[in-house]
């Protein structure tokens, strides 16, 4: 199984971060927004590895046996986001003697609970056992790795290798799926005569070679969708994109970023005939602590205040969204 997803960390012009990701899936997920309050267990399938949740979130998840999250963003401002790793991705057997341990789909929601920056994760997930444990979602072990970035921009990306448990200093603020982090950072210098500047006339002997006009400094830069391509792109788009102040204007270009990487119904088309296709978009707000998400099926966005949440609210709570598409009637 191939599936795709992007993520990328934003700084805007008020030194503010956001953690975003497209989630991109062949089949429904059925994720919505859901807040966990603090003081909340997680009980999972062994006893051994049931946590407390120290700091309150908020992410895109789904309650089968427990909550499942995708996604989220903590009341310390650390957000964290799973991404499919497969081909790469190499757990513990499930037979390991590790008493302590947490499954894949597991990690996410043990991150937003245990900590507060990435310095803490860095510590903490160095001890960390993750089993090949079975999703009960999907059906199978998820192949994934992590990005995870704080209130100051630190970020790093988490990834289960036959070496271990690896953790990389994230200097380009993007993740995308296989290869392993260090392929794509190696691959990205093929890439360095890129510009967001016009080409200058060249000299060919007797002929002068005129450049193509504004934009013809991003000439090569990848347009299809795989994973390599795509880490390529949003790293060229998001090291030149604007810089605005303020949150809504924040959330407003990380939209037109990820709209590059934005897969449509229709474009990849899986062996069976499935459609893997970007579901959702979610904005995770570190320093303002919040969590907006917009759908496939509508344009409208939605948001959860965590601030707010965490102060008045103490019991899980699920957001339903409406899909429905909203056209303004000019009159």
């Amino acid at each position: 199984m191939i599936f795709m997803c992007t993520s990328i960390v934003y700084e805007n012009k008020e030194n503010n971060f956001f953690l975003a990701r497209t989630m991109d899936f062949s089949f429904p997920l059925g994720g919505s927004p859901i807040f966990i309050p603090k003081d909340y267990t997680f009980y999972v399938d062994n006893d051994s590895k049931n946590f407390d949740v120290q700091y309150s979130f908020v992410g895109s998840g789904r309650h089968i046996e427990d909550y499942l999250f995708a996604d989220g963003v903590n009341e310390e401002g650390l957000g964290v986001a799973s991404l499919y790793f497969s081909d790469d991705a190499n757990y513990t057997a499930l037979d390991d003697e590790a008493e302590h341990f947490l499954a894949p789909h597991d990690v996410v929601a043990w991150l937003l609970s245990s900590f507060k920056t990435v310095a803490e994760v860095k510590k903490g997930i160095a001890s960390q056992t993750i089993k090949a444990e079975e999703c009960s979602v999907i059906g199978n072990v998820l192949p994934l790795h992590w990005i995870v970035s704080d209130q100051k921009g630190e970020t790093i990306v988490i990834e289960p290798t036959k070496a271990g448990l690896i953790i990389y200093d994230n200097p380009v603020k993007v993740m995308t799926n296989s290869p392993d982090f260090s392929w794509h950072l190696t691959n990205l210098n093929q890439y360095n005569q890129l510009s967001n500047t016009t080409l200058k006339e060249s000299s060919y002997h007797h002929f002068l070679a005129k450049g193509n006009g504004a934009g013809s400094g991003a000439l090569g830069l990848p347009g299809d969708y795989t994973s390599i391509s795509r880490f390529i792109r949003t790293a060229f788009i998001s090291e030149h994109i604007e810089k605005v102040g303020g949150f809504e204007e924040s959330i407003n270009v990380i939209t037109r970023l990820l709209s590059s990487v934005f897969i449509p119904k229709g474009i990849k088309k899986k062996e069976n005939g499935k459609d893997d296709y970007t579901q959702f978009i979610s904005y995770m707000a570190l320093n303002d602590c919040s969590y907006v998400i917009n759908y496939y099926e509508t344009n409208q966005l939605f948001k959860v205040d965590l601030k707010k949440m965490s102060r008045t609210q103490h019991e899980i709570k699920e957001f339903k969204c409406s899909k429905e598409l909203q056209i303004e009637l000019l009159q």
